[in-house]
C-alpha cells in the first residue's frame, strides 16, 4: 500500500513537472507581449522559460514528496572515470568526424582553422563552454537531476525514461526556437527555421538517451552537465566564429549539432551506452 501511495505521488509529481515545463516557453512568450524587452534573448520571457522547471523540480523535492535523495549532486567519480570520459570527448570526437567527412566530401570548408589558429580555436571553445556553466546549471538540474532519476523511481525501463524526458526536454524548446532564437537562427544553420527544429527534435531523443544513461549509470547529474556544456561549446562556436564553411545545403549533411551525420552518430552512441552493440558493464 505505502509503495503504491509512492508511487501515486511521483506521477502526480512528473505530470505537475511537465505541465509547468511545457506551459513555461508559452507563458515567457505571452509575458514578452506585455513587458517589451529590447531583445528576446535578453526578456523576462526567456528568463521565466529556464526558470520555470528547475523552480518546480526544487519544490516538488521540498514540498512535494520527491524528497533529494536522487537528486544526483555527488560525483562519484571512483568506477565512473570512464563515464566522464565519454561526457568530456564525446562531442569533440563526433564533431571532429561529421567535419572531416565534410571536408573530404569537399562541402566543408576549413580555411577559417588556418586563418584564426589552433589557439584561437580552444580559446573560442573554453569561453563558449564557460558561457554555458551558468545556463546549463537551470537545465540539467531540471532534466537529469528531476526527470530522469524520478521516472527511475516510477521503474520506468531506461530507455521509455530517456525518450519520455527527450520527448518532454524537446518541446519544451520549441517555443525558445520559435520565438526566442528565431530572429538569429540564421546564424547558427542555413537550414531554415522549419527543418532546424525537425532536425534538433530527432537529434534529443538520442541526446536524452547518452545524457540520461551518463545521469543513471554514474549515479550523478555532473557527467551529463559537463557532456551538455562540452556540447554548447562546440557546436555553436564553430559556425558563428567561422571556422568553419558549408556549401549551399551541406549543413543538412555535416551541421555539427542538427546535420544528419552527426544525429546517426548520436543515435549510435545512444545505442552502444544503452548495451545494443557492445555489452557494458552498468
Amino acid at each position: 500500500m505505502e509503495d503504491v501511495l509512492e508511487k501515486t505521488v511521483i506521477k502526480r509529481n512528473l505530470v505537475i513537472f511537465a505541465v509547468v515545463a511545457l506551459a513555461s516557453g508559452w507563458l515567457g512568450v505571452g509575458l514578452n507581449q506585455v513587458v517589451e524587452s529590447p531583445h528576446p534573448q535578453e526578456s523576462l520571457g526567456l528568463l521565466l522559460w529556464i526558470l520555470a522547471p528547475l523552480a518546480t523540480a526544487l519544490l516538488l523535492r521540498a514540498f512535494g514528496g520527491d524528497g533529494w535523495q536522487d537528486f544526483g549532486l555527488r560525483l562519484n567519480l571512483r568506477g565512473n572515470l570512464d563515464w566522464y570520459a565519454v561526457a568530456l570527448f564525446m562531442y569533440p570526437v563526433i564533431v571532429a568526424v561529421v567535419i572531416l567527412l565534410g571536408a573530404v566530401s569537399g562541402m566543408v570548408s576549413l580555411d577559417g582553422l588556418p586563418a584564426k589558429g589552433l589557439p584561437a580555436l580552444l580559446i573560442t571553445i573554453g569561453l563558449g563552454f564557460a558561457a554555458a556553466l551558468f545556463k546549463n546549471l537551470f537545465e540539467e538540474f531540471a532534466w537529469r537531476g528531476y526527470l530522469t532519476p524520478r521516472f527511475a523511481a516510477l521503474g520506468l525501463p531506461n530507455l521509455q525514461n530517456h525518450v519520455l524526458t527527450g520527448v518532454i526536454w524537446g518541446l519544451w524548446h520549441v517555443p525558445y526556437w520559435l520565438f526566442f532564437l528565431a530572429d538569429t537562427i540564421n546564424q547558427y544553420t542555413g537550414l531554415g527555421l522549419g527543418v532546424f527544429i525537425v532536425l534538433a527534435l530527432l537529434g534529443i531523443v538520442p541526446t536524452a538517451i547518452i545524457y540520461g544513461e551518463l545521469r543513471l549509470k554514474t549515479d550523478s547529474l555532473w557527467p551529463a552537465y559537463i557532456a551538455h556544456n562540452m556540447t554548447n561549446a562546440i557546436s555553436a562556436q564553430l559556425v558563428l566564429e567561422g571556422y568553419v564553411r558549408f556549401a549551399p545545403g551541406a549543413d543538412l549533411f555535416f551541421g555539427p549539432a542538427e546535420g544528419l551525420v552527426a544525429l546517426a552518430l548520436l543515435w549510435l552512441l545512444g545505442a552502444w551506452m544503452m548495451g545494443w552493440l557492445v555489452r557494458r558493464a552498468a
